[in-house]
């Protein structure tokens, strides 16, 4: 009779059979996770630009209706306040965005207690930092339209829709982190919708730029309020002071850090308008601001993409190399085809807003051509944020920073938006080569430091 135990013995060349079974099940997840990545930051990235094509379409009606409707001055005051609230925020972003990303991207009692935490800080900074704002910068709508109206009730108003604001933003990447991204676009949508339905109220109201400054700040200050009390229908918690996160210290050091190169990174993107609000007529700031709404919007793409690269790419697992090479692809891709509409398309602007905005017509096509350098510039910003890269990162943003700042700041004064648009196509150049320069070097310096297991190897390899 046969052993019992013979049915038991394993076969030749068994272990080797199931151990090729079990590479190649590896190898099947390695796949599915990394076509997940890819999967996850092409949703996210593509959400984001349709957001940033709502916006920009909401933006331009809005315009457009408004120059219609009212004096060019009239509209030069309220985007001037508009333009000084979104500077506002962005002083007091604290570099949240960035570590909410990294630090509250789960729906972990720590998660849910650093976004708490971040919602009082924001909330603290925006009143600080609009009231530094406002007493130091002194623009000349601020007292010809806030301080007309009401000293205090001005502030008050100016405060809030900057509050509310700077809420939006952490909400969206709460929302992000989450994988939430219908949530974001609606609340893009919602918000450009409201902007357009509330244009046509108080035509006659003798604080016209008043109103016109609340329809363009007010649906997104609202927005963030509504997310804060919201979101955690989304993340499934509720709002909490405490225990004190494991990766407190981590997190706050981490958004210092990332609000310094914030602050660097985004300053042109916030400043360059104010340098232009404080040194030109409010009819001239009027046509700045049609072209720098286009501008902006369209510059936006980039960073949403490297925003969706910060999220998905802090993740654990996470092919950021890989990630990268697809998201420069869409950056690049989308920003040239924007600067070849633009330039063929200029004085479609002439037409749409009138004779009086040509000047906003002339100064559009090369604006927009900074797009490329600009795509460049945030997505190595974001590979250098993922992987830690401290000294790249404040490299990268100084010089983003000092190349566009500093020129403006000679130039506006003596040739007004021409000069605009000159510092803001140099000084992206400069900032996109020395980008492509750190990020190569860095690379190559890992590499030889740490091997193919390093941060520059197994983890970011694709």
């Amino acid at each position: 009779m046969t052993d019992s135990t013979s049915s038991a013995t394993v076969a030749p060349g068994a272990p080797e059979i199931a151990a090729d079974a079990t590479d190649q099940t590896a190898a099947r997840r390695t796949l599915r996770e990394r076509g997940g990545g890819h999967r996850h930051l092409i949703t996210g990235s593509s959400v984001l630009v349709l957001g940033a094509a709502a916006q920009g379409v909401g933006g331009m009606v809005f315009s457009l209706l408004v120059a219609q409707l009212d004096p060019k001055h009239t509209f030069g005051d309220a985007t001037a306040l508009y333009t000084s609230s979104l500077f506002v925020v962005y002083l007091a972003g604290l570099g949240l965005p960035v570590a909410l990303a990294r630090y509250a991207a789960d729906r972990s009692t720590d998660a849910h207690t650093i976004f708490t935490w971040g919602v009082l800080a924001t909330a603290a900074a925006s009143v600080v930092a609009s009231a530094g704002y406002l007493a130091i910068a002194r623009p000349q709508a601020a007292e010809d339209v806030l301080w007309n109206w009401h000293p205090a009730g001005g502030f008050a108003v100016f405060t809030l829709v900057v509050v509310g604001s700077a809420w939006s933003l952490i909400v969206d990447v709460r929302a992000m982190t989450m994988r939430r991204w219908g949530v974001v676009l609606f609340r893009i949508v919602a918000v450009s919708v409201a902007k357009i339905a509330l244009v046509h109220l108080g035509q006659t109201s003798d604080h016209r730029s008043l109103l016109l400054f609340l329809y363009l700040g007010g649906p997104v200050a609202l927005s963030g309020a509504l997310g804060v009390a919201f979101i955690n229908r989304t993340t499934g918690g509720r709002h909490r002071l405490g225990p004190r996160p494991t990766n407190a210290r981590a997190a706050a050091r981490y958004s210092g850090v990332n609000y310094l190169s914030t602050l660097a990174y985004q300053a042109p993107y916030f400043a360059l308008p104010v340098i232009v609000l404080l040194n030109v007529s409010n009819t001239v700031n009027s046509s700045f601001y049609v072209a720098w709404g286009i501008v902006s919007i369209a510059f936006y793409v980039p960073s949403a993409i490297g925003q969706a690269l910060l999220a998905e790419g802090g993740k654990d697992g996470a092919r950021v190399r890989s990630q990268l090479r697809l998201a420069m692809v869409l950056a690049v891709g989308l920003m040239a085809a924007g600067a070849l509409v633009t330039f063929l398309g200029r004085e479609i602007v002439v037409m749409a807003y009138g004779e009086g905005y040509r000047d906003a017509a002339e100064i559009l096509p090369l604006m927009m051509a900074a797009g490329v350098p600009w795509a460049l510039t945030s997505l190595y910003l974001a590979e250098a944020r993922i992987l830690h890269r401290n000294v790249a990162t404040v490299a990268i943003t100084v010089t983003l920073t000092v190349a566009i700042i500093g020129p403006a700041l000679v130039l506006v004064p003596d040739q007004g938006i021409e000069g605009a648009k000159t510092a803001w196509l140099v000084g992206n150049l400069v900032a996109a080569a020395v980008a492509v320069v750190l990020t190569a070097v860095t690379r190559r310096r890992d590499a030889l430091g740490q091997g193919d297991l390093s941060e520059a190897g197994q983890l970011n390899n694709g």
